[in-house]
């Protein structure tokens, strides 16, 4: 469950941060960005199965040029931002089962995702894939913590049924 999503730089979402109830309601008028906070949702979620540029590919506006992944970032007078930020706050089930039908069970439930993404100028060397990662984390978030992060009504049942663990260490950092 997407508890919450902060995104910078990501096509007309300079500054955005959602929290997320286990019902929500995404309005406002036409121009201002819902249907790019569901793209930035949809792109995350293809990172889970594609390569980098695959996931963003499938969220252009185009047919799949380089020039589609750079209109991903939010664009500033003739130019386009460098960086791209995403941050999700989630919490996932306790147990699940991988691909291959093995049984994994979570050391932690309630999780935090930072990605940050640069463009690399068409003169830089790897002119193929100009999208890069700058920096990427999945960190657990503490149980004392969880009432600062999970904003909507819940009762104190609910909440220890669906967070807990612990983890000392990061999940991943680059």
């Amino acid at each position: 469950m997407l508890t919450r999503l902060k995104v910078k730089g990501f096509k007309n979402l300079v500054n955005v941060d959602v929290r997320f109830g286990p019902f929500a309601c995404i309005a406002g008028a036409n121009g201002v960005g819902k249907s790019n906070l569901f793209d930035a949702i949809r792109f995350l979620s293809a990172l889970t199965q594609n390569s980098l540029l695959e996931a963003a590919y499938s969220v252009s506006n185009g047919e799949g040029s380089i020039g589609d992944i750079r209109s991903l970032f939010h664009q500033v007078g003739d130019g386009f931002a460098s960086e791209m930020s995403f941050e999700a706050e989630m919490i996932i089930p306790a147990e699940g089962v991988d691909e291959l039908g093995q049984r994994a069970k979570a050391s932690a439930t309630l999780l935090r995702y930072s990605l940050a993404l640069i463009y690399l100028e068409e003169n830089a060397q790897n002119v193929s894939n100009p999208l890069q990662i700058k920096s990427e984390e999945l960190s657990y978030i503490k149980i004392e913590d969880a009432d600062t992060h999970i904003l909507f009504d819940k009762n104190i049942k609910w909440l220890k049924s669906a967070v807990h663990g612990r983890r000392t260490v990061k999940f991943i950092e680059t």
